[in-house]
């Protein structure tokens, strides 16, 4: 060679080959192909992006966090009054979902991949027959956008014979039936629980984790040491909700109503609460309610009145619908309001709309976000319908079982590539992008809107839809500002305060009759089974999404798949053991699930999550499909009666994430009563030390978690997934007990209720990891932490043996070995993506602390206390965990852990950890306590 190549020159001239090579394949996916640098992208720094994440009827606020252009994390938007920075697990999960292996990446025609020209010409040609009269049907679901409910009429107006269908198959109509009966109009209940002081639920389940701000409120209520709020659930099937409340009663479903009534008749008959008018309340038989139950809760209700309020499960039928709206009427309650909502499809018109397929009557099925082939009913109909028709028409992101049976395949933006407004709590949303397109697709209503264009004629864009909209109704709620610096102030935000919704219509009261006579009829022998969408796949519409697919249960702990759930009386009864496959049976509908005895769970109840059981796609596989049951005629789509359960062949063990088993003699999670607390005295237990380790110089982090707003929802659990780059194991090694999840949420049930316990890395002050680390990659940091440098890690796990909290995970396999792009983008640069073979736990997110050491010190001045929030933190909407520097005496961490309810877990052992647990603080009725609340 004439000249020495250094490395450097060498690396380029590699790297250059290898763009050149990959330029040439033509399968370069860049997130944001910068040409020149934007002003707001710097790189090594995070960018943030105010946008909405879309879930159906409602829509939850988020800041997206960014980083050289792509989305790295999802968190609740600050801005928003009623969020403040909690978000969900599926909004979260976006990420996931943007970056997935299964999105459609390019419009297809008959299986041959199209440009967008063809692809508009070949949509428009379908769509001509509607324009002369012909008959089409659009299926999609629900929206909360005011703009896309305007372009909806739109294209109504261009194609009047197009039929409109908006459906949600983890949605029941029971709670519309129920609106439609009681008020006159569909209409969606949403509670304000810091009005409330008295709870009851029938079958709700609001502190699932999917709306985060009626938990952050009950948290709020929770927390008022003047006049705490109290929770009362009568349910069938275990609730997160359920295992909050503070008294808890297991009633059927099929009975709830009854009861309701019954509750009812006891307001006006002895506490004087008038009856609506028009309203005519028989005495109805409930067994269920003993006699202190009954009296206790209907005192409670009574002297609460308007700061009472009852809630509703969803998938109840329309007669206990009625009975929670009249309990609500007679309290004269102010703790909820009725927000307009459009009106969903049921399984009739699912039936009547597929029958009209199957005629040929429809000249056009389109299919708009929704999977039809999956989650109706009758999804075989719907698939051969799909098959058969010479239009068939799919808009989505992710291939699905619709997409497999449709002609013209049209793939839209992701959430987290689009542009929208929404409308939710009265609040006025943005949605914008926060990243360029990943693959060829466009804006759904863009997609449309070019079809219905004359040829070569430009179709107006969504985006001058919502300005139009914006300019003509929001802005004048903003006074004398120019359009276009709110328009961008808005943006920045990501929130505006709307105008107020219409007042509720009065309560109805001659609906209570049929209702009445509805409660009052026998149910058919045989057991009820309970429909609900699965706790982290939703409908269905999830489950590509791995995170949500391996996030725990709250209540049984099952991951990958959905059990049926028994009461252990009824499985007794029935000779059935936990694991066994069971047959269910309904109306001519029979599906094989595997069984797990639910204790607490009401006699005569069976439970099956939707959202599984998928035929294509990267969820196929998984878990049963119980759609099937959907389409019975009964009380509610989500509640079948008379089932029939008998025993099947072989045992299937679905994995689980059961945590620790207490140590003998342990208390795993302490609550107390209201009644303790007045003269409460903490015993903290001091222990001398063989590795002892000085006082930190600097801030020592900690946390202290308080038990009683903790309510158990995982959103800690995939915020903490997604900020640390948390691998997804799979069902097999789960099975095996290798989750890799950094923190898990133990639940500790005992006769009052259950206490569930968020459970990480204590960072111990001596920590009995750091003296058996044969290469010292466990230590002790200056400021307390318990580190793991992963590059010292030999896998020797002695440190995982040693740890009594069973908080540190091992990395047996490569599991980010086999991700390609985009999957690999989904990782946050400012973590390390740990390789086979290493000891991972909680780092108490410390890149997040040194980013805020870097702030503080490049601007002279001290961290602030609160400026550093971990992931787990600032998902929780209840702000249970607080974080902070516990050798600050000010701090609020610090404050907290010297509160009297504070206590560590196994503190005997002398590992003085760095997190206080507050015991939970429980509200029971004077009259079922010994007079104690």
């Amino acid at each position: 060679m004439p000249e020495v190549i250094s490395r450097r020159t060498f690396l380029g001239g590699a790297a250059a080959a290898a763009a050149l090579a990959a330029a040439g394949c033509g399968d370069r996916r860049l997130a944001v192909p910068l040409a020149r640098r934007t002003p707001e992208a710097v790189p090594g720094l995070p960018v943030h992006y105010a946008s909405t994440c879309p879930l159906g009827q409602r829509a939850l606020a988020v800041l997206v966090r960014t980083r050289e252009g792509r989305p790295v994390h999802i968190a609740g938007n600050d801005a928003h009054p009623d969020l403040r920075g909690a978000a969900c697990a599926q909004a979260m999960a976006g990420i996931q979902t943007l970056y997935g292996p299964g999105r459609v990446d390019g419009p297809r025609l008959d299986g041959a991949r199209v440009d967008w020209t063809r692809a508009t010409a070949a949509l428009r040609e379908a769509l001509a027959p509607l324009r002369a009269g012909g008959k089409g049907l659009l299926l999609m679901g629900a929206t909360a956008s005011p703009s896309r409910l305007r372009f909806l009429q739109e294209l109504r107006a261009a194609l009047p014979g197009l039929e409109h269908l908006a459906w949600e198959p983890g949605l029941a109509l029971g709670a519309q039936a129920g609106a439609l009966a009681a008020f006159g109009r569909a209409a969606l209940l949403r509670p304000v629980l810091d009005r409330a002081r008295c709870i009851l639920t029938l079958g709700a389940d609001p502190f699932d984790g999917s709306d985060p701000a009626a938990a952050r409120a009950f948290a709020a209520a929770r927390r008022d040491p003047a006049a705490p709020v109290r929770l009362w659930s009568l349910e069938g099937p275990v609730t997160l909700t359920g295992s909050n409340a503070d008294h808890r009663l297991a009633v059927r479903p099929s009975r709830l109503a009854a009861v309701a009534f019954a509750l009812a008749r006891d307001l006006h008959a002895r506490h004087g609460r008038p009856l609506p008018p028009g309203a005519v309340l028989p005495d109805l038989p409930a067994p269920e309610l003993t006699g202190p139950f009954r009296s206790a809760l209907a005192s409670d209700l009574a002297e609460a009145g308007p700061r009472a309020v009852v809630l509703c499960g969803e998938g109840l039928p329309p007669e206990t619908q009625v009975a929670a709206h009249l309990l609500n009427a007679m309290l004269g309650s102010r703790a909820f309001r009725l927000e307009p909502a459009q009106t969903l499809a049921g399984p009739a018109d699912l039936d009547a709309a597929l029958a009209r397929a199957r005629s040929g009557a429809c000249q056009v099925i389109l299919a708009w976000g929704a999977n039809p082939a999956y989650a109706a009913p009758d999804a075989d109909g719907w698939r051969a319908a799909l098959a058969a028709s010479p239009a068939a028409v799919w808009i989505g992101t992710e291939a699905d079982e619709t997409s497999g049976r449709c002609r013209l395949l049209l793939p839209e933006h992701h959430w987290l590539e689009a542009w929208g407004d929404h409308r939710d709590g009265g609040y006025e949303l943005l949605q914008q992008p926060a990243v360029g397109p990943l693959y060829d697709s466009r804006q759904g209503e863009d997609i449309l809107a070019a079809a219905l264009a004359e040829p070569g004629a430009p179709a107006p864009a969504h985006l001058d839809r919502i300005r139009a909209r914006w300019r003509a109704e929001v802005h004048p709620l903003a006074g004398p500002v120019p359009f276009l610096r709110f328009f961008q102030a808005a943006l920045h935000e990501g929130v505006v305060e709307g105008r107020p919704d219409p007042p509720a219509p009065p309560f109805r009261g001659g609906c209570v009759a049929e209702a009445v006579r509805a409660a009052a009829a026998a149910a058919p022998a045989g057991f009820d089974l309970a429909l609900h969408a699965g706790p982290g796949v939703g409908d269905g519409r999830f489950g590509a999404s791995g995170w949500l697919q391996e996030l725990p249960d709250p209540i049984h702990k099952t991951t990958w798949g959905a059990p049926l759930l028994i009461a252990p009386a009824d499985a007794q009864r029935l000779g059935l053991a936990e694991g066994d496959q069971a047959w269910i049976q309904a109306g001519g509908v029979r599906v094989l699930a595997p069984l797990h005895l639910q204790p607490g769970q009401a006699e005569g109840t069976l439970a099956l999550a939707l959202g599984y059981g998928r035929k294509a796609g990267p969820a196929r596989g998984i878990g049963v499909c119980a759609f099937p049951f959907t389409g019975l005629r009964g009380p509610s789509p989500f509640l079948v009666t008379g089932t029939v359960l008998s025993k099947g062949r072989g045992r299937l063990s679905l994995p689980a994430t059961r945590g620790r088993d207490p140590l003998p003699g342990e208390t795993p999670a302490r609550h107390l009563r209201r009644a303790d607390l007045p003269g409460l005295v903490r015993e903290d237990a001091h222990h001398p030390s063989l590795y002892p380790h000085p006082a930190p110089a600097g801030p020592r982090w900690g946390m202290a978690i308080d038990l009683t707003a903790c309510l158990g929802c995982p959103g800690c659990v995939v915020a903490c997934q997604s900020e640390n780059n948390v691998p997804v194991v799979g069902p097999e090694q789960v099975a095996r007990g290798r989750e890799m999840h950094w923190l898990r949420i133990d639940t500790a049930w005992d006769p009052e209720g259950a206490v569930h316990q968020p459970m990480l890395c204590q960072h111990c002050g001596d920590a009995p990891c750091e003296s058996v680390c044969p290469v010292n990659a466990t230590n002790h940091s200056p400021e307390g932490l318990n580190q793991m440098v992963y590059n010292r890690c030999v896998g020797v796990r002695y440190c995982a043996n040693n740890c009594p909290y069973k908080v540190r995970r091992f990395n047996f396999l490569e599991y980010n070995g086999t991700k390609a792009e985009p999957e690999l983008l989904a990782f946050n640069p400012d973590v390390t993506v740990r390789p086979r073979g290493v000891m991972e736990k909680c780092t108490f997110c410390v890149q997040r602390i040194q980013d805020a050491h870097q702030r503080a010190g490049g601007e002279g001045r001290p961290i602030r206390d609160g400026e550093v929030v971990p992931a787990c933190a600032a998902a929780c909407p209840t702000e249970a965990i607080v974080f902070g520097d516990l050798a600050d005496p000010g701090s609020r961490a610090a404050r907290l852990s010297a509160d009297p309810r504070g206590y560590h877990v196994l503190e005997d052992l002398g590992t003085r950890p760095a997190i206080t647990y507050l015991a939970r603080v429980r509200n029971p009725h004077p009259a079922l306590s010994g007079g104690r609340p």
